[in-house]
């Protein structure tokens, strides 16, 4: 297991444009060059394509290999600043579209986590992921969820299971309900005891702006194991990045007392999860 250590995790909010991949693409480049510091990078979900689709034939138009012009644009500044790069794009594998996230680092393309728990239309245009990889980083074990992965919980407990020491989520959160107090989007309130819970580090980058008449929450963040938010959360609208410092060896230790341990002292043998 790769021993955790710190690293500088940044989450990027953008406002990427529907439809114009190449010119979205260039400003999740731009975004990773402008964190260079940062051991990891997070981009929204979809953060080339936009999300609002209306056909299949959007979707087609937007999506991509795995091995695409995204992959080749995302190692490349990964190699040259030294970084990993998290970040969201809808995935073209044969005749399947994926809601997925691609994790890039200096050696190239690790691999991709597609979306478990799609919301909403998301149904109508992709498909389900089943897969929870766990990528080994320099800087500790990586693990990924997309948005709405973040309301299963049982995700989160499977990747602390597995070693994972930080999530990065790339989302797109929009209001739910439209007539929350105000305060924290629910996704932060997610974060927080989706961190909390597992005694995980947990990056969220949204987007922001308005598109085809959903606006999205924004409200960026890097919520640490206490289920405290280090870096943000970000406005709710417009482009910014925080970061913050992380000593990811905490996500190692998940006993709070001597008798209070959030993976030991779960009780299977209790729960109905057929």
């Amino acid at each position: 297991m790769t021993a955790a250590g710190d690293a500088r995790i940044a989450v990027v909010q953008t406002v990427p444009e529907f439809g114009a991949v190449d010119a979205n693409r260039e400003r999740t480049v731009d975004a990773v060059r402008e964190h260079a510091d940062a051991d990891l990078v997070v981009l929204p979900e979809l953060a080339t394509s936009g999300y609002v689709f209306e056909s299949h034939e959007e979707v087609d138009a937007a999506a991509e290999p795995a091995d695409g012009p995204t992959a080749a644009a995302w190692t490349e500044v990964a190699a040259a600043t030294d970084t990993w790069v998290v970040g969201g794009f809808p995935e073209a594998d044969g005749d399947d579209r994926y809601n997925s996230a691609l994790v890039a680092s200096p050696d190239g393309v690790e691999g991709v986590y597609r979306k478990v728990h799609l919301w909403n239309e998301e149904k109508r245009w992709f498909e389900a992921g089943d897969d929870l990889p766990v990528f080994d980083a320099p800087f500790g074990r990586l693990g990924v969820q997309i948005c709405n992965d973040l309301w299963f919980p049982e995700l989160a407990i499977t990747q602390a299971q597995s070693g994972v020491d930080v999530v990065a989520v790339p989302t797109n959160w929009v209001p739910e309900p439209a007539d929350r107090p105000a305060g924290w989007t629910m996704g932060v309130h997610h974060a927080v005891a989706s961190a909390n819970g597992t005694r995980l580090f947990v990056a969220c980058a949204d987007r922001a702006g308005t598109e085809r008449g959903v606006t999205f929450e924004g409200q960026s963040a890097v919520v640490d194991p206490d289920g405290i938010p280090v870096a943000g959360p970000t406005p709710d609208s417009g482009e910014h990045a925080v970061a913050a410092d992380c000593d990811l060896g905490r996500a190692r230790e998940k006993a709070l007392t001597e008798r209070d341990d959030v993976l030991a002292d779960r009780r299977p043998d209790v729960y109905d999860t057929s």
